[in-house]
């Protein structure tokens, strides 16, 4: 899929209203039809912010007639493979609960491709509890051992530190080389934050720039060759603090930075103002609103794989009004919730790293005097409610563990160097992104591998036992 020419900036007019033609056929899931309405207007006289958020819209519509095919029968078939229990009331209340992504075409349900291996991901436990009528039910409670291992350690210790090796690779899908042409590669890189103590470049196919913008990366600017992987291999360390929280310590003077509207995802909507105050119900104190808002959300969004986020116009609208969301879906719905109650609160976000490999994950951070920075990770947070672990629950709301790499130290930041088409994901870096000087690579065009070589302990050294 190509991407358009695009000044990063543009991704705010995606808050703009759509015409009523588009939506039609978007929400009856015509994407031909759209994409043809959509040709039709941009050939007259528009302004500015609504040519882009129509350019934006056809992106859009685009993804989604490609990722949106698996059709009902064909996704219960093949669970039926794996739970031969379930009948078609069962993934419909599947769907009902949030556990996983749709869009509706002319009323009928069509599914992520990606649905069936999702589902076995993060549904496992509950379809293992079908009776022979095809109902599932609550599933016993379940505690990670590893959560609370690592818990008890930071406690002990005052915090937990690893140093990591880590290989990160991208390579162009044969079909879509250019020979030649000058391609600019952006590869994820560990970002400079408090967490991250020390980072040191150990290899890289090509001479890169590594820069220092808050979505940091290492860029490789060269000549397109059949074959061709770029990668950067680096070390770093990741230290997580441990921090018990008292309302009553809290500041009487909080600052204002990051309480602000960012377009469009961070947006304070009427439904959203009026839920965030209703959650936090005349509550005062800045950290207790912030664990009011979120015990909302781990109690009412229920964790699904989603679509790529550029196909999500308001993200934390969309998490609150379906009840479902991935872990940045989360995390953008209680950044928001927190500015509008005038909490200062920014995304993180980068990699689960540990010995299972490496992940895609984001989370949040809150700005409570005299603590700074606090981590709030919703969707761990509510994994542990669902697993009845509520210990981990409110582990989570205040702390982290130390396996995991920063890449994104906010939300919607340029890269430097910049692009010149459109990201793949404009919020976020995590695998990613590439271009040619006249074209946009985007989705299904490159293959992109994470490497975990190395884990070491290193506690001892950013947190040595008192003598």
């Amino acid at each position: 899929m190509k991407m358009i020419r695009f000044d990063e900036e543009d991704i705010r007019f995606l808050a703009v209203e759509l015409p009523d033609s588009v939506k039609y056929y978007h929400f009856s899931g015509d994407f031909d039809g759209e994409t043809a309405e959509i040709d039709r207007l941009l050939k007259k006289d528009l302004p500015h912010a609504l040519k882009k958020r129509l350019e934006i819209e056809r992106v859009i519509a685009e993804g989604l007639k490609r990722d949106y095919n698996t059709d009902f029968d064909t996704l219960l078939n093949r669970l039926r493979g794996d739970f031969p229990r379930i009948q078609p009331h069962t993934l419909k209340a599947l769907t009902e609960l949030g556990g996983v992504d749709f869009i509706l075409r002319n009323g009928q349900y069509y599914f992520q491709n990606s649905a069936y291996a999702n589902i076995l991901v993060t549904r496992t436990d509950l379809l293992k509890t079908l009776d022979e009528y095809g109902n599932f039910h609550e599933p016993s409670p379940h505690i990670y051992e590893g959560q609370h291992t690592n818990a008890a350690i930071m406690k002990e210790r005052g915090g937990r530190a690893f140093k990591y090796t880590v290989s990160m690779e991208l390579s162009v899908n044969t079909e879509h080389v250019k020979e030649g042409k000058e391609i600019t590669v952006h590869l994820p890189y560990p970002a400079i934050c408090d967490e991250q103590p020390m980072t040191e470049l150990l290899e890289s196919s090509h001479p890169i720039t590594v820069s220092s913008s808050d979505h940091r990366t290492a860029a490789i600017k060269t000549q397109a060759k059949k074959g061709e992987k770029y990668f950067v291999t680096f070390r770093y360390v990741n230290r997580a603090r441990y921090t018990e929280l008292d309302p009553q310590k809290v500041s009487s003077k909080q600052p204002t930075f990051f309480t602000d509207e960012k377009l469009p995802q961070i947006r304070f909507t009427p439904f959203l103002k009026e839920l965030a105050h209703g959650i936090c119900d005349g509550e005062s104190n800045p950290l207790i609103m912030a664990k009011k808002i979120y015990d909302h959300l781990t109690d009412h969004i229920h964790y699904s794989y989603m679509r790529d986020y550029l196909y999500i116009a308001n993200i934390p609208e969309f998490a609150l009004l379906n009840g479902r969301g991935d872990c940045g879906v989360q995390a953008i719905a209680f950044i928001t919730l927190c500015r509008i109650m005038g909490i200062p609160a920014r995304w993180q976000s980068g990699c689960t790293v540990d010995g299972d490999g490496i992940g895609s994950h984001d989370w949040a951070q809150i700005y409570i005097s005299p603590y700074g920075w606090i981590p709030v990770d919703i969707s761990y947070g509510g994994g542990a409610h669902r697993r009845r672990d509520e210990e981990m629950r409110n582990y989570f709301f205040g702390n982290l563990s130390p396996f995991r790499m920063v890449t994104c130290n906010d939300i919607q930041v340029p890269f430097d160097p910049q692009k010149k088409f459109m990201r793949m994901d404009p919020y976020d870096n995590q695998v990613g992104e590439a271009e040619y000087s006249d074209e946009g690579l985007g989705f299904g065009t490159l293959h992109v591998m994470r490497k975990l070589i190395s884990m070491e302990d290193v506690t001892d050294e950013y947190f040595p036992i008192p003598k």
